[in-house]
Formats: C-alpha cells, sequence, structure tokens
C-alpha cells in the first residue's frame, strides 16, 4: 500500500512532503544544550548556598582542618569532585533527554533520509513536542530528589556527615532542582515555539491534537508565582530548622548565628532575584509574544489586508484565539475576493441594463433599477423591432424569482435571448413564445422562473398591446378620466412549459397625457419597520397627484416615497420602475 493509498490520502502526502523539505533544517541539539546548561548551573547554586550555609558540618567539610579555604585545596579536592558530580548528572539529563525526543527523533531521522514515517509515527511525535514541557518536570525532579538521596544516604552511612544536614542538603538540592525544572520547562516551550512546532505543525490547530496535555494560561501563572514565592522560603526554613537542631546540640554566639544568618539570607535573596526574573521573563515571553502576534494579525484586519496569518505555537487560550483569528481572516480573505468578484458582477450587470431611456417623438420613458443586493433578478430592456422607423417601440420587464448571483446569471441569460429573437420577424406573443421554449431548456428541474411584462407602442396607429407571462399587471393611468387601467392578461411565467403559446392583449386610441407604469413587487412590497407596506395604492395616489410631471420625475418621487415609507429598513427585493408617458 503506497502513503496516498491510505486513509490520510493526498492531503498527508503532500505533508511529508513538506516535512521532508524542510528536516534538513531542524536539529535537536539545543535541546540536549539546555539540559546540560541548566544542569551546571543548577549544581553551581547548589554549591554556592552550601558554602555560605551556617552550620558547622559544613562548613568543617569545605574548609577542611586548617578552617580556610586555600586555592590548592580548591584545585585539588573541589573540583574534581565538582566535575565529577556535574558529569554524572549531565550524562543523566542527556540520556533522560534522549529518552523524552526519541519519538521526535525517530520521525526526523527518517525524514531526512528521505522515507516516509508512517502517520503513526508522525503522530507520535506531535503529541510527545506538545507533552514536552510536562514530561520535563517530572523528570528533573526525579532527578534532583534521586541524586541528592543517594549522595546523602552515603555521606551518612559513611560517618561524615549527620543525618540532620544530610536532610537540609537534599532538601535544598530539591528546591534547587524544582526551580532548575520550571525555567527549563519554559525554556524547552521557547526552543519547540521557534522551531519544532512551526515544523510539525505549519497551520497551527494545536488544540486538535489528542493525548495531549493542556494547562490553562491562569494555571501556568499560579504556578510559577507559588514556585517564586515557596521556594526560597522552603530553602530558608529548612536551614533556620536544622540550624536549630545544631544550637541545640551545641550553642554558638549570638553574633556569629545572627552573621551566618544574614549573610546566607542575602545569598539566597540574589538567586531569588536571578532565577524569578528568569522565570517571569520566559513566562512573559511565552504570553505576550503570541499575544503581540495577535494583535499585529488584527490591526491588519482593521486595515484591510487579510493575507497575514497568527502563529500558533500552544495549544492553550492563546493558540485556539490564534486559530479562530487565522480562520476569521481566511473568511475574510475569501469574503473579500467574492465581494470583488460581486461588484465586478454588479458593474457587469448594470451595463446589461440600457444605458440611458430611449428618446422618440411622443413619448417621454423612463426606467430604473435598484438592486437589494450586489447583483439581483430584475431586468427591463428597451427593443425597436424596426431600427429605421422611430414610431414603435417594445419595453420588456422581467422578474427573475429569487435574487443574488443566481438571479443575475438567469437575468443575463433572458436578456441575451430577448435581444437576440427580437432582431428576427415575429410578433410580441411570438417572440415571449420562443424565448420560453429556450428558457424550459435551460432551467429545466432547476425550479427557477422568470415572470415577464412586455407592451408594444406604436405611435402612428395609436395602439398598445402587451402579453402578460406571470407578472403583475401593468396600469395605464388614463387623466382625463382620473382612473388606472390594470392591463391584464393570461400568461404562465416563463420556465415552467416550453408548449405555451403566449397572447397579445391590446387597447387602442392611446391619448395625450396617458401614462404606463411597469414595475417588479419590490418597490409596492416595501415594507416599514411595523410590517407594513408600502401598497399599490400609495403609487398610484403619487402617479395620480404629479401626473403634470415628466416621466422621470414622477419615476424618481414614486422610488423616494417608498424608500421613504421604510425609514430604517431597505428594500428586501430587486426594485424596478418604469413610466411611460405618452405626449
Amino acid at each position: 500500500m503506497t502513503l496516498s493509498d491510505k486513509p490520510y490520502g493526498k492531503i498527508m502526502k503532500t505533508y511529508i512532503d513538506e516535512l521532508k523539505t524542510n528536516a534538513r533544517n531542524i536539529s535537536l541539539m539545543p535541546y540536549y544544550i539546555l539540559g546540560v546548561v541548566g544542569t551546571t548551573i543548577s549544581i553551581f547554586v547548589v554549591v554556592i548556598l552550601n558554602f555560605f550555609t551556617p552550620l558547622d558540618p559544613i562548613q568543617n567539610l569545605i574548609l577542611g582542618q586548617c578552617q580556610s579555604l586555600t586555592w590548592n585545596r580548591v584545585v585539588m579536592y573541589y573540583l574534581p569532585r565538582f566535575f565529577l558530580i556535574l558529569g554524572i548528572s549531565c550524562f543523566a539529563v542527556i540520556m533522560g533527554s534522549s529518552l523524552i525526543l526519541r519519538p521526535i527523533s525517530l520521525c526526523l531521522n527518517l525524514l531526512k533520509k528521505g522515507t516516509n514515517p508512517s502517520p503513526q509515527i508522525i503522530e507520535a511525535a506531535k503529541r510527545r513536542l506538545l507533552n514536552l514541557p510536562f514530561l520535563v518536570i517530572p523528570v528533573n525532579v526525579l532527578m534532583w530528589v534521586i541524586f541528592p538521596a543517594m549522595a546523602g544516604t552515603s555521606t551518612t552511612l559513611a560517618g561524615i556527615l549527620d543525618h540532620r544536614t544530610v536532610i537540609t542538603l537534599s532538601a535544598r538540592a530539591s528546591m534547587v532542582g524544582l526551580i532548575a525544572s520550571g525555567i527549563a520547562s519554559h525554556w524547552m516551550e521557547v526552543l519547540s515555539r521557534r522551531q519544532l512546532i512551526p515544523f510539525f505543525f505549519p497551520n497551527g490547530q494545536l488544540n486538535l491534537s489528542e493525548g495531549v496535555a493542556t494547562i490553562s494560561l491562569s494555571r501556568r501563572i499560579r504556578a510559577t508565582n507559588r514556585l517564586i514565592a515557596i521556594i526560597p522560603v522552603t530553602v530558608l526554613l529548612v536551614t533556620l530548622i536544622t540550624l536549630q537542631w545544631e544550637i541545640e546540640a551545641s550553642p554558638v554566639p549570638a553574633v556569629t548565628y545572627g552573621r551566618g544568618i544574614i549573610v546566607f539570607t542575602f545569598v539566597l535573596f540574589l538567586w531569588t532575584l536571578v532565577f524569578s526574573k528568569q522565570l517571569t521573563r520566559l513566562l512573559c515571553k511565552n504570553i505576550v509574544d503570541p499575544i503581540n502576534d495577535l494583535a499585529q494579525v488584527l490591526m491588519n484586519v482593521r486595515k484591510g489586508r487579510f493575507d497575514r496569518r497568527a502563529r500558533v505555537v500552544s495549544n492553550d487560550e492563546i493558540g485556539f484565539a490564534g486559530d479562530v483569528v487565522n480562520e476569521m481572516t481566511k473568511g475574510l480573505q475569501e469574503r473579500k475576493i467574492m465581494q470583488q468578484s460581486l461588484t465586478l458582477a454588479r458593474e457587469i450587470q448594470q451595463n446589461l441594463l440600457p444605458k440611458r431611456d430611449p428618446s422618440l417623438p411622443g413619448l417621454d420613458i423612463a426606467g430604473k433599477t435598484i438592486y437589494c443586493d450586489e447583483t439581483g433578478g430584475d431586468y427591463y430592456d428597451y427593443l425597436l423591432p424596426e431600427i429605421d422607423k422611430k414610431d414603435r417601440i417594445r419595453i420588456v420587464l422581467g422578474d427573475v424569482s429569487g435574487h443574488g448571483v443566481a438571479s443575475a446569471l438567469l437575468m443575463a441569460t433572458s436578456r441575451a435571448l430577448f435581444r437576440q429573437r427580437s432582431a428576427l420577424q415575429g410578433t410580441l406573443a411570438e417572440v415571449v413564445t420562443d424565448i420560453n421554449r429556450h428558457l424550459c431548456r435551460d432551467v429545466e428541474d432547476s425550479g427557477n422562473f422568470v415572470t415577464l411584462f412586455g407592451i408594444e407602442l406604436n405611435l402612428s396607429e395609436k395602439y398598445l398591446k402587451w402579453v402578460r407571462a406571470g407578472h403583475d399587471p401593468a396600469v395605464l393611468y388614463d387623466p382625463a378620466q382620473g382612473r388606472f387601467i390594470e392591463l391584464k392578461g393570461e400568461g404562465v411565467a416563463l420556465g415552467f412549459d416550453d408548449t405555451l403559446k403566449y397572447r397579445e392583449n391590446m387597447i387602442s386610441n392611446l391619448s395625450g397625457g396617458q401614462i404606463v407604469v411597469l414595475c417588479t413587487d419590490g418597490i409596492w412590497e416595501a415594507r416599514n419597520s411595523s410590517g407594513v407596506r408600502f401598497g399599490k395604492q400609495n403609487l398610484y395616489q403619487i402617479i395620480q397627484e404629479n401626473a403634470h410631471l415628466s416621466s422621470r420625475e414622477i419615476m424618481e418621487l414614486c422610488i423616494n416615497s417608498s424608500y421613504r415609507f421604510q425609514k430604517e429598513n431597505t428594500y428586501q427585493d430587486d426594485v424596478t420602475l418604469i413610466i411611460v408617458k405618452v405626449l
């Protein structure tokens, strides 16, 4: 079975190819160096604290019979023992680190050899990487408890130190080791975030990994604060208790006791300053750096730039926030691209509508479309069946079901069909019948349809013909009689039945001042905040009261009145209004 045949498929194969490409730049050496350096510093701190401890057994052991520290004693006695202890400790640290890093090392070695590791090996390496800081602490603490206990037991059995002094030294070493473990854990996290986590998790989403330990930011902060507060006090308390034991067995002058306590406390204070500053700095770095990165990404979002992604390097609250921000910016980027496409589509669709109203002798025509989205399904057009004659015009008004991109595409199709068919001979009814047959093939089984109302005005013969295909009837307003005539007629919407034959209706004896109104339902179905419709009666009243104005003025009055009626609401449907006034 090849890798591409496995459940992970092509995505996993691409991911492994990227790992193999970048694996040569990855090294685990910094982790071993961190362990050795941390152990060396910790042992040195233990030596310093022991040197300044005001306990006679320890002072006698350090200074020897001459009760003075000489270079010869340092070189011949202390340095060999120091390096022996350091060597043993560093060896243990290296072996322990190697054991902890084994799943990661195995995966990296396979990648560097050009071999495809199994998904199980990769997942094991990723789990171990995320658990690394939590594994370092118990291993370090265990080492700092076992080794001092073993050394103390040996010195007690050999009669070099009494059990009380051994308890003091062992407790002190354990406390120093606990501090070292905390610092090492934070440094381990810093190293992982620099290289290994971006390597294994290029797209973040660390919180999706299973079998991984997590710790919240609040717990991490509380644990660090307690470590800084408790450890120095514990070291001092154990030292004072041991001193009390010694004083009870062999009293010492108060001046000597006080001086020793002051010196030891001052050294302990300096050590506390150093390790607390280091712990706090590492904690702040691990928390503040990701937050600053998130802030930079959000600043880019505010400026309209969505190409930058947050660097997700943890599985805590900040890591989760980073994943959410990345998903958000990706969605915003896709939305921006879609918005640009819709804006372009809107421009194209606007160009499909008439750029200007026709100027014909005896007629005053004005039309306008307002889309509720970037694109819509309303359509109107002016068609001149005979270009060389200016006494006859056809006006078509269509309303595609729904609105948005899908409606816009069907609207463009309808426009193309009308223009193409109108260039040929035929009555308005024949044109609509042929277009319906073509549209039925395009929208078959889609559930989409187009309602249409088409009129033909002939000025020389003074007639108005119309074809209705499922659309609301247009109206003819006769100011002489002061009434509105609905231009009714039979006809189903286009796209339902390709066998339908549409019929023309006609009114003759057109006279000056009469107004033909064609509109889609978006204008009179507009609602205010109370849910009340604008209604046809309001529309008719505006036309009746302003019949003496031009077609464009009447059209603008109708649209503006409908818009004001809605108040804070906006149009929920496309709006198209055409006013034709006979002069």
